[in-house]
């Protein structure tokens, strides 16, 4: 997209001064003398950056920013007037996000030019990020797409595969209940752990003796030699179980 701009303040003469002073740049200028026709210029084409004055006519400058943030959020706006009060100016930055505000005595190509060099700066930051972001979404819900797909795959050819994992969280449940009072957090989280790893493993039909015991020595590195004690009879219950119910098949 093009570099481009609308100006919009009553005074004809500023815009005139304005569009003489641009002129030499390599940007595309749109000029309105009213609200309204600003608002018709917006409805007509996307701009990147608007320069607005708020003495307007038919719509003034405050209803044209709040029209610009509600329907076209992307589009940097700057504001050039004659005068602003605090209470105003305020209301402008923090509610209206303004990115730049110039009283009517500053240079149209030192400091207003500079701003709107970077409001164009802005604006193409934020549709990469935007584009971004959708990619993203995109990715996800497309990842989304894949897991429920793999979930009724899951319930609808390993059904034996399933009711395993399901008994063995349940086995797994009754192990932890029974020594609930004994087992610190840290090594219930570390139980937990082996268990997300182990309930994986099982859906995916790549339990194998050499995982088991790869899963043992992890959980077991992490342990010192009392939690290993303490946690041993839960491992082996559930290792003993797979054997029986897989891994002798």
């Amino acid at each position: 997209m093009e570099n481009n701009l609308l100006f919009v303040n009553q005074n004809h003469d500023i815009i005139r001064q304005f569009v003489d002073v641009m002129r030499e740049y390599d940007f595309a200028i749109d000029t309105a003398d009213n609200g309204r026709d600003a608002v018709a210029f917006l409805k007509s084409r996307q701009y990147k950056v608007m320069v607005t004055g708020m003495d307007l006519t038919q719509v003034d400058g405050s209803k044209l920013i709040a029209y610009l943030n509600k329907v076209y959020p992307q589009t940097v706006c700057i504001v050039y007037t004659r005068r602003l009060e605090l209470a105003h100016l305020k209301l402008l930055v923090n509610e209206r996000q303004v990115f730049r505000i110039f009283e009517n005595t500053a240079d149209f190509g030192g400091e207003i030019y500079t701003a709107i060099m970077q409001a164009f700066e802005l604006y193409d930051m934020q549709q990469k990020e935007t584009q971004k972001r959708l990619i993203l979404e995109q990715k996800l819900k497309n990842g989304q797409e894949s897991l429920k797909a793999l979930k009724r795959a899951v319930l609808e050819d390993k059904s034996e595969l399933e009711e395993t994992a399901v008994f063995l969280h349940t086995l797994f449940r009754v192990y932890v209940r029974n020594i609930r009072i004994m087992l610190s957090r840290e090594e219930r989280r570390l139980l937990f752990a082996y268990e997300a790893e182990l309930m994986s493993r099982v859906l995916d039909d790549s339990v194998q003796a050499e995982n088991l015991q790869e899963m043992r020595q992890k959980l077991f590195a992490a342990c010192d030699d009392a939690q290993q004690e303490k946690l041993a009879p839960v491992v082996a219950g559930m290792e003993r179980y797979l054997f029986e119910k897989t891994l002798s098949h």
